[in-house]
């Protein structure tokens, strides 16, 4: 199913834009980007490329200049309610904690400004579950790397082509949840879908799978809510339309991928690696397919971008909310579900029950995915200078030998190579080195010390040239006497 050849890439859609007016250049953008050169820096303000950003929006977090803005689809989706065209909604499971005990009041609130229904993406990850289960038993693959984070599937088609073949053969959960209404709730298939996202990413995901056409994040949700004056209380709480989850609802917290699979295939767990946070996925990543190669990368990566999971997404309100607060109400909407289903005491009759609930949603071939190797993107925009033209960069930037090659960060970047490959590709420029900066002070103070001493010694020319002169004018004075 991996389009694993090169293909002329398709640009990206823009995730994040800047305000230039708020950038005043101070690279914590591009200190806090995982791809470094996804980011600009050569002129006054930090521009974004669109084509090497993976959308994981660390940089409007590190941005404390507000200067990097998230871009939604709330604006057009809010228009398409208000032209009365044919909408339905679909709601990550994040919506638990960024609105808690409010979620099914925002469903009574949509369905009152004009959307047809709504459904709970926690179902699709149920779905999801079942996808990965059966590409596990039936392919016997190396290794699976999950895939409900855009940003991570964006990173390895774009910089890690070469771990294609392992991401996991199977849709989102969010894409579970569109494909199973397209074909199980027909009487939808000509309306437009919202999601309710967490997520400033997805968008990429609809673009390539070719589904999904508004992405609302809960972040941008909340502000109108608050801005219109909307008091969800007085809206009635209202169900989904799709049979309910169980502890999928876990889905949008670390490891609620790893915690569900568990539940149908306990063996899971001791084959399973659970890893997420920008800090820490990218470069686990960078050597993932050097350790598969070895026969040492586990059977299943369960991986998130945000180091909070999808409950403190880059497109949420609860992004610096305490892990313990958003985790206890999506564990409260699980002990819900699970007394729901009665599944609790892990009855096995109960387990069976809603397995056979999930198969009732789950056709073979349904739910495949496909990625696109997109590294021409990265492999045309930048060029990785040569040992030769390493030196001469270095030379501008005033490194001589390697105690020069200091590896500050202050730049950025976190290597004075990456800086100076920067450079090479017109991204960034010398005058941003603190390195270079610092030569320069001196050249200039030690300048500035030159000068002074020429002044210094032009004025005692001049005072002794005044002494003299005076002297010749005192002798003047006694010859006339």
């Amino acid at each position: 199913m991996v389009q694993t050849e090169l293909i002329k890439p398709m640009r990206l859609s823009r995730i994040i834009t800047v305000d230039k007016n708020k950038c005043v250049n101070c690279h914590q953008c591009i200190a806090a980007c995982s791809t470094k050169y996804a980011n600009n820096g050569f002129g006054d303000t930090v521009e974004v490329n669109d084509n090497l950003c993976i959308g994981c929006g660390e940089c409007i977090k590190a941005c404390s200049h507000e200067a990097r803005i998230p871009v939604d689809d709330f604006e057009a989706a809010m228009i398409a309610i208000q032209n009365k065209e044919k909408v339905i909604a679909l709601v990550a499971p994040a919506i638990a904690t960024n609105f808690p005990q409010k979620y099914l009041n925002i469903n009574g609130w949509l369905k009152t400004i004009g959307v047809s229904a709504l459904f709970d993406v926690s179902f699709g990850a149920e779905l999801t579950i079942k996808s990965y289960l059966n590409h596990i038993t039936s392919n016997k693959p190396k290794t699976v790397i999950s895939q409900p984070c855009p940003a991570i599937v964006t990173y390895i088609e774009v910089y890690k082509p070469e771990l294609l073949p392992f991401l996991a053969p199977a849709d989102s959960p969010m894409m579970h949840t569109i494909k199973m209404i397209r074909e199980f709730y027909p009487k939808y298939n000509d309306h437009k879908i919202i999601i309710v996202s967490p997520c400033l990413a997805k968008k990429r995901e609809f673009e390539e799978v070719g589904a999904g056409d508004y992405n609302v994040t809960m972040n941008s949700l909340e502000n109108y809510i608050e801005q219109q004056n909307v008091d969800l209380k007085k809206y009635p709480e209202v169900g989904f339309d799709n049979d309910s989850a169980e502890r999928a609802v876990l889905f949008s917290t670390p490891g609620g991928l790893l915690s569900t699979a568990e539940r149908d295939f306990r063996p899971i767990r001791n084959v399973t690696r659970k890893i997420e946070g920008p800090h820490t996925i990218y470069p686990y990543l960078d050597s993932l397919y050097e350790q598969i190669e070895l026969g040492r990368a586990p059977l299943l990566i369960d991986c998130l971008n945000c180091e909070k999971g999808c409950n403190g997404g880059t497109g949420t309100t609860k992004k610096d909310s305490a892990v313990d607060e958003l985790e206890f109400h999506i564990n409260e909407r699980r002990k819900h579900q699970q007394e729901r289903y009665k599944t609790d005491n892990e009855a096995v009759e109960s387990i069976t029950s809603l397995q056979t609930i999930i198969s009732k949603y789950w056709k073979k071939g349904l739910y495949d995915r496909d990625y696109i190797n997109r590294s021409e993107l990265f492999t045309t925009s930048i060029k990785i200078p040569s040992e030769q033209q390493f030196d001469s960069i270095y030379k501008e930037m005033h490194k001589y030998s390697e105690k020069d090659i200091i590896n500050c960060s202050s730049c950025g970047y976190n290597s004075c190579e990456m800086m100076a490959t920067a450079i090479h590709n017109n991204l960034n420029k010398p005058e941003n080195c603190h390195f270079y900066m610092s030569h320069i002070n001196q050249e200039k103070a030690e300048e500035l010390n030159q000068h002074n001493l020429k002044l210094h010694e032009q004025k005692m020319e001049l005072i002794e040239q005044s002494e003299n002169l005076l002297l010749s004018i005192e002798k003047i004075r006694n010859f006339t006497k």
